[in-house]
């Protein structure tokens, strides 16, 4: 398929979405007209209400009210015709068999969430159908006629002409993405599934098409040019968007002035543009296992708007002066050009500081040996401070497939070092003071929030701690120093990475929105994203706001609501998130199919009812033990204490360490099914 009629395809499935869906089945009115027993019917208290179904693969599924009111249960019967994901109006209400839980019936479809599914054509009597990738969707498509073959076992794409209900889901096959074998297919299922943009519209690469390569004089003119100054860069070795500089500079009187300069993005991309546009809808660059989708044409992400050494690049700059002691004195800020003199690498400015660089590194970083001293201090500063007021810190590392000429060679994990806590520190540090300044100028603007959580949602980590007998007795979980007090509590531990991976779930996500209502994690009354614009949208509405504030311009009304821009941002990171994980497991599976039969061991990093989840060493992989799969005991999962229980009294808990034998690898479900092996 061209770019032209996936971009068609698209503007199709876009123009769906803003409209309300009516599925036509068993249709009164608007509603869907159910029968049978009705969990819900005689509970006057019941609410209609708008919100999204998460369908579970043996039929039942759960409501999730837009308004934050409490999850329902909809039973099979009501998941007629309704695909994970759909936004549906529901009557919500006491569920009459379950006390004090909720249950839902579907009264219609306001929105499908997909109007193309992704899978696998198979072939019955002779005839194709699209087997959904989504375990979830159980009801295969059959084809209807099209110009386009595909072929049994190939990855396809199907636009849904019927809806499921009372036939089977009809659908016309638009893509061939090809066989699962081949390099890339797998990636470009993923990318299809999400309905991930990737390419630019023509409107969009018209408008860039001009943009210089380098900015000019007059693009700078009346912002500080700092094109002397001792400016880096430090990324990742394959990093190819630059969003963020660094400089540190020491007065006479011995203050130390940091400076965290950032792409001025804002520069180029203008509201009411359709590049604007374009990006507003993306909202963030999409990092897959294999490929960069980014939010701005390559022109700008790669480009232009990249810090890259030895070009002038138009930057808004935060300046954060400190004390010899480390106290914060100010910040400050101002529209910028820089140059930046070195491109550093995380793992290269490592070897540098750590003295055990090689010739070529210890040469290329001379120039910055005294900065970086001071940036060191200056990030033990801000780190400490941090500490004090109880940001929390989780150490996970970063499992992700190596890949070679399109095949993936390794899985490895990804070490954290001090360099990435150093950069990590000073963005955390710039996007504090922007939040702060522009809360105080009182400039509408995006904050990056994270609430508390409730006493529910910290049952779990309690339950463990309880069965575990972890002391933490005195501890408020649903304050920031309470947490980093256990967390420090069990560092070096057994059940450190068990009682980290307990805590981070028991969090709320952090979200976009208008209203600054602090960040938990971080332990800040302030906070938004200002450092990397190049890649989320939300940054590039801080960058905005911020040079009104500089500007004191009267007019800081923003051309389109932010609430929806805050909404939309963060409903993008979240399927961005899913994506990125997805196309990660996917590869991290592949490389796993040539170890079938091959034995491993590992922690226990999970209990469920239907078995254990191991984590394969070296690699760090997660892979499913069944409790069929367990021999040496019949195992029931104890709840209450977190622990898998044999009724011979053998007993399997978290952190424990298991052998194990891969058996296959699903790529339906996505998972490493493993048996338990002895001796």
């Amino acid at each position: 398929m061209s770019k032209k009629q996936r971009h068609q395809r698209n503007q199709k499935a876009k123009k769906s979405k803003n409209s309300f869906h009516r599925d036509t089945l068993h249709k009164s009115h608007g509603s869907f007209q159910k029968h049978g027993k009705n969990r819900v019917s005689h509970d006057p208290s019941a609410r209609e209400l708008i919100g999204k179904v998460q369908a579970n693969e043996k039929g039942f599924g759960f409501f999730i009210p837009e308004d934050g009111s409490p999850d329902a249960f909809v039973p099979p019967r009501e998941m007629r015709g309704i695909l994970n994901g759909d936004t549906v109006k529901a009557k919500v209400g006491k569920d009459s068999f379950k006390e004090g839980k909720f249950s839902a019936t579907i009264l219609s479809v306001v929105k499908r969430a997909h109007e193309e599914m992704v899978g696998t054509l198979l072939k019955e009597r002779g005839e194709l159908y699209l087997k959904p990738d989504d375990f979830r969707v159980t009801q295969p498509i059959h084809l209807i006629r099209g110009p386009l073959k595909g072929q049994a076992g190939q990855k396809a794409v199907v636009l849904i002409t019927k809806w499921p209900g009372d036939g089977p889901m009809e659908g016309r096959l638009v893509e061939i993405l090809g066989f699962p074998d081949e390099p890339g297919v797998d990636i470009k299922s993923v990318i299809r599934k999400y309905q991930w943009p990737d390419f630019f519209p023509k409107p969009v690469e018209s408008q860039v098409v001009g943009l210089p390569e380098n900015p000019s004089e007059t693009d700078w003119q009346g912002r500080l040019d700092l094109r002397k100054m001792l400016v880096m860069t430090i990324d990742g070795a394959d990093a190819k968007d630059f969003d963020d500089a660094i400089s540190l500079e020491v007065s006479k009187t011995g203050n130390y002035q940091l400076g965290v300069h950032i792409a001025d993005v804002s520069h180029y991309v203008k509201e009411g543009t359709p590049l604007n546009e374009e990006s507003q809808d993306r909202a963030t660059s999409l990092y897959l296992a294999d490929r960069v989708l980014p939010m701005l044409p390559h022109s700008l992400s790669d480009g232009l708007c990249s810090l890259k050494e030895g070009v002038p690049r138009l930057t808004l700059s935060a300046f954060l002066t400190y004390s010899p002691t480390g106290e914060f004195i100010k910040a400050g800020f101002a529209q910028t050009v820089i140059q930046s003199r070195c491109r550093g690498i995380y793992e290269e400015v490592q070897q540098f500081l750590d003295g055990t660089g090689t010739p070529e590194i210890n040469s290329k970083y001379a120039p910055f040996k005294v900065p970086l001293a001071d940036m060191v201090k200056v990030a033990g500063f801000i780190r400490k401070q941090r500490e004090a007021s109880g940001s929390l810190d989780f150490d996970f590392p970063e499992v992700r497939a190596v890949i070679a000429n399109g095949k993936v060679v390794d899985v490895r994990k990804k070490e954290r070092l001090e360099t990435h806590r150093l950069i990590e520190d000073f963005m955390v540090a710039a996007n504090e003071a922007v939040a702060t300044h522009l809360e105080n100028s009182k400039i509408p603007a995006v904050y990056r929030i994270h609430e508390p959580p409730d006493a529910s949602d910290i049952e779990e980590l309690t339950t463990f701690l309880g069965a575990y007998r972890i002391p933490f007795k005195g501890m408020d979980f649903t304050t920031p120093i309470g947490l980093q007090t256990l967390l420090k509590s069990v560092k070096g531990g057994p059940y450190e990475t068990v009682v980290s991976s307990l805590a981070l779930r028991s969090l709320k996500l952090a979200v976009y929105s208008t209203h600054n209502a602090g960040h938990f994690g971080l332990a800040l009354k302030s906070y938004c994203h200002f450092t990397s614009p190049i890649r989320r949208f939300p940054d590039l509405i801080v960058h905005r706001a911020l040079k009104k504030a500089l500007q004191k311009e009267k007019n800081i009304s923003p051309s389109k609501p932010l609430d929806k821009i805050a909404l939309h941002s963060s409903e993008q990171e979240r399927l961005a998130e899913k994506a990125e994980r997805e196309s990660q497991k996917i590869l991290q599976l592949r490389f796993m199919e040539n170890k079938v039969g091959q034995k491993f061991e590992g922690p226990v990093r999970h209990l469920t009812p239907y078995g254990a989840y191991v984590e394969l060493n070296p690699y760090g992989i997660e892979g499913f033990l069944p409790l069929e799969n367990i021999k040496d005991d019949l195992y029931l999962l104890d709840a209450s204490n977190l622990v898998l229980r044999g009724k011979r009294g053998a007993k399997i808990q978290l952190g424990d360490v298991l052998k194990v034998e891969v058996l296959s690898v699903d790529m339906v479900f996505q998972r490493l099914l493993l048996a338990r092996i002895y001796g």
